[in-house]
């Protein structure tokens, strides 16, 4: 899968900077590279005059040996317009597999545009090769021929929807199990070449107490995620590096990942819970539903819908609740989330979203719900009416963006652990799509008010809400967790509200860390 030999290190001689490149020669040839493609220099201690530059080169070619190109530089002095460039001398923490510390690396083959194994192959496996081998002697309580070795790491490239939640099924069975061994020293390092999903299966697989407040003194810490965004919406990771991103905006997400993995610290990760009353059901992503149809007509068996998805007789399963990390939604939002999973649409990529849009607002359906929310710092059953008996959009999220560029809650701040809710009334498709692009432009849609009617997009802050769906037709009690849909029966209701808990940590850029 990965060649066992080292990268090509290259001697580069000239280094210099001229509008935003470096560029250098080796044996008569000369390159170059952005300044924002840059990631770090490699600086082992014990080495005076030796650094090994590393960048990343991204383009948009459909050839496998193009898309990503590690560069490696290595140099005896680090040029004065780049002086700033962060310096590793030693391998972080997460990243030294052990006994006391397992790493995790899953390659989730079919998310986002299906580059994870390509990325994982051309950069991060090569890049943490010629780390480990030039840092080896300065990472201390580690001996130089592990961090040295070929591969500690275990890899899991993904086959199929269930590979994902099988491995967070055992990695919960062996969190649970080191608090009974030994008192709870081991730590793990799960590192996501994913969308959010990888963090979502993860996250559904713990059965710890949600009521419970703190872990026992002697439970081991809770399992680390390093996600790295090769999804489609990678709301975790563009939220987490948002104010990053504004700092240095030449530079990509993927490597502004890689500087994270490299120089990030770990954080609590805020979590929610969706709790849903009797006869609600997960729907079965449309797009695995056509596969098991066609594997059936192909005579292969049903193998592509998760075990947990699954059950005798239906392809739906009852739920009584999932945590999350990203989003709830119902109405607008939810509905294309839904109705996008069919093969014809994940073929478009993230355009899908934007078509099945199109299609929902020619409709413009009113949504008919009771909603009701609980302000920070009220009595538990001091419930605020929402004053409207039907909807558009009501979405509730931790995070400041679901995209990008889609910035839909912008008060949120990275780890800040707050739940935000935007909802508002069926104000017809021009003025949602108007949000939606305000929405897109910096989160210019909150306090969006149209005086001809009184209609506004309300932004508030919140501890819980609750929704009960009263639309008699199926398609319409679609409710949307990080990307997991539920349908409601008709007056189900379902209850989200902050967990009292840490789940997972998460990796994170420094400089967001809560003081």
């Amino acid at each position: 899968m990965a060649s066992d030999h080292l990268p090509k290190v290259v001697k580069a001689e000239d280094l210099t900077v001229r509008e935003g490149k470096l560029t250098w020669s080796s044996h008569g040839v000369s390159s170059e590279i952005d300044v924002g493609s840059l990631l770090f220099a490699l600086k082992p201690p014990a080495s005076a005059h030796h650094y090994i530059i590393c960048g990343l080169k991204e383009n948009n070619s459909e050839s496998a040996a193009t898309t990503f190109e590690l560069v490696l530089l290595q140099t005896s002095s680090i040029p004065d317009q780049i002086s700033s460039l962060h310096l590793v001398s030693q391998i972080p923490p997460h990243l030294r597999p052990s006994t006391d510390n397992l790493v995790d690396i899953v390659v989730s083959t079919k998310a986002g545009s299906g580059l994870a194994l390509r990325f994982w192959q051309a950069v991060l496996h090569p890049l943490l090769r010629v780390a480990r081998a030039e840092l080896a002697q300065a990472s201390p309580g580690t001996e130089a021929a592990e961090l040295a070795g070929s591969q500690q790491e275990s890899v899991l490239v993904t086959e199929n929807a269930g590979s994902v939640p099988q491995f967070a099924q055992r990695l919960w069975a062996g969190h649970r199990g080191q608090a009974h061994r030994d008192g709870g020293k081991q730590s793990r390092t799960v590192i996501l070449l994913s969308g959010d999903g990888g963090v979502v299966d993860i996250l559904n697989s713990c059965e710890e107490d949600h009521d419970a407040q703190t872990p026992a003194a002697s439970s081991p810490p809770q399992p680390l995620v390093c996600p790295l965004p090769l999804g489609t919406g990678n709301a975790l990771f563009h939220s987490l590096h948002k104010p990053v991103a504004s700092a240095r905006p030449a530079s990509s997400p993927l490597v502004l990942g890689l500087q994270t993995l490299f120089q990030g610290a770990p954080a609590n990760l805020p979590t929610f819970r969706a709790s849903f009353s009797a006869g609600s059901r997960v729907v079965v992503a449309a797009a695995a539903e056509e596969q098991q149809q066609q594997a059936a007509a192909d005579g292969g068996g049903v193998t592509d819908t998760p075990p947990e998805l699954q059950e005798e007789g239906g392809n739906n399963k009852p739920v009584s609740y999932l945590n999350g990390a990203v989003v709830a939604s119902y109405g607008f939002h939810a509905s294309i989330v839904h109705e996008s999973d069919t093969p014809a649409y994940r073929a478009h990529g993230q355009k899908r979203f934007g078509m099945v849009a199109q299609e929902l607002l020619r409709r413009s359906h009113p949504y008919t719900a009771q909603v009701e929310i609980r302000r920070p710092g009220a009595a538990a059953a001091s419930f605020e009416r929402v004053p409207r008996e039907t909807h558009a959009y009501v979405l509730v999220t931790p995070l400041s963006n679901l995209e990008r560029t889609f910035s839909i809650s912008p008060d949120s701040r990275p780890l800040d652990g707050r739940l935000r809710a935007v909802h508002f009334g069926p104000i017809g498709g021009e003025r949602i799509m108007d949000v939606m692009m305000k929405a897109y432009d910096g989160g210019k849609h909150v306090g969006l008010a149209w005086e001809e009617d009184g209609e506004r997009v309300w932004y508030d802050e919140i501890e819980e809400i609750r929704l009960k769906a009263l639309d008699a037709d199926g398609r319409w009690r679609k409710v949307c967790i990080d990307g997991t849909i539920v349908e409601l029966p008709v007056g189900g209701d379902v209850v989200v509200s902050k967990s009292n808990h840490t789940l997972l940590r998460v990796l994170a850029p420094k400089e967001v860390l809560p003081a």
